[in-house]
């Protein structure tokens, strides 16, 4: 069996894998938030009956103080307390209703988890039992995307159906990845706000101070979710304005990832052949996309405090090269890291634009990344 089939073997396996890990999680968490919530539902059982218990002792105490040798009694001050507790009651009600509901929508949850978790079990067992059966199969994840797999600086490798299925897969795992993050960071957030503002309800008129407690959670948590919310839609609607020169939109990006990162001293030298050279909007997007992958990276994993940027833009190339001072990059970087990494993405970028990336970089020395690609009409 030859390298490809073996290759996109690996890339199912490995796929499962992290799938199989992903829905575990998410099972693991959904099960321990049900259990949050039977327990917050069973403290609610706890104070409803804790009040009517009250509120029969207050009827107990007004009835029994009716005599026709006592004729005054404290039945307005009785009823006035026996209403407040019903008014608690209600709000707990009200409180243990929403309990409810969230859990059984958690355990339909959990039920929807169980199945996903069966049928990539079962594909697990069905991989493993192939790779038995074919030991030829039998590939590790470190021998996929070897440098002779992705050194495209060499051109080692010429399938546009496997770069057009690594494309494809890219894609769908960024979509993927952004519906899972508003379905953990923002419909679970917008649930527990939703929980605490109904037990503020309820606090306001029972205990002032844990209620100013439950306030201030409800402003860090409505804080969180606000920026959670930029952070998504900045990544839905990051867009460069191709119609502009492509002076310009290296303009707008450095001058934004210097704002965006000030404790990082950002250094360019940039030449184009014109000021108002424009373009085609292919170039110019994946340009931007390009640097907006290396800046990333460097921000979020090399520890560097400093990035150095020279490109030469004319019109009929275009030449970068990015260098940081932070703790460098291994040489095994693309097998070492998961296929759905952006560092992946330029490199697949870089394919279909038909030019070269070269990554490297030595331990606590910085990581220098160049790439290059022809300009067509």
């Amino acid at each position: 069996m030859d390298k490809q089939p073996k290759t996109n073997f690996e890339q199912i396996r490995v796929a499962n894998k992290e799938m199989l890990d992903y829905f575990n999680d998410s099972f693991l968490n959904s099960l321990e938030e049900l259990q949050e919530l039977k327990t917050q539902a069973f403290e609610i059982d706890i104070k409803i009956e804790e009040l009517e218990k009250t509120k029969d002792l207050y009827a107990f105490k007004s009835t029994s103080k009716k005599s026709v040798f006592s004729p005054k009694t404290n039945d307005n001050i009785e009823t006035e307390r026996s209403r407040i507790i019903d008014n608690q009651i209600e709000d707990l009600l009200g409180v243990k209703e929403t309990l409810g509901f969230k859990i059984r929508s958690t355990e339909r949850s959990l039920e929807s988890l169980k199945r996903r978790l069966k049928l990539l079990t079962d594909a697990e067992d069905s991989i493993n039992e192939l790779m038995e059966y074919y030991p030829s199969l039998n590939t590790t994840a470190s021998s996929v995307g070897k440098a002779d797999d992705y050194s495209y600086d060499e051109k080692t490798t010429n399938d546009c159906s496997a770069h057009g299925y690594n494309i494809l897969m890219l894609s769908a795992f960024e979509k993927t990845y952004l519906s899972a993050m508003i379905d953990k960071d923002v419909k679970v957030e917008i649930d527990n706000l939703s929980h605490k503002m109904e037990m503020l309800s309820y606090l306001l008129s029972t205990d002032v101070s844990r209620a100013k407690l439950t306030l201030q959670e409800i402003i860090l948590a409505s804080n969180k979710l606000s920026n959670t919310v930029t952070d998504i839609c900045d990544h839905i609607n990051s867009h460069v304005d191709s119609s502009k020169p492509i002076w310009n939109c290296l303009d707008e990006f450095i001058m934004n990832e210097r704002d965006q990162h000030p404790e990082y001293l950002i250094d360019t030298d940039i030449s184009c052949a014109s000021y108002e050279t424009s373009l085609h909007p292919v170039f110019t997007i994946n340009i931007i996309t390009l640097l907006s992958i290396f800046f990333d990276n460097v921000f979020k994993h090399a520890n560097a405090n400093s990035i150095s940027l020279v490109m030469k833009i004319s019109d009929e190339e275009v030449d970068a090269s990015i260098m940081d001072n932070g703790t460098g990059i291994s040489k095994d970087y693309l097998t070492s890291s998961p296929w759905y990494s952006s560092l992946h993405k330029a490199h697949e970028i870089i394919y279909l634009l038909n030019g070269t990336l070269l990554v490297t970089g030595e331990p606590n020395a910085g990581t220098h990344v160049k790439f290059h690609f022809p300009v067509k009409g």
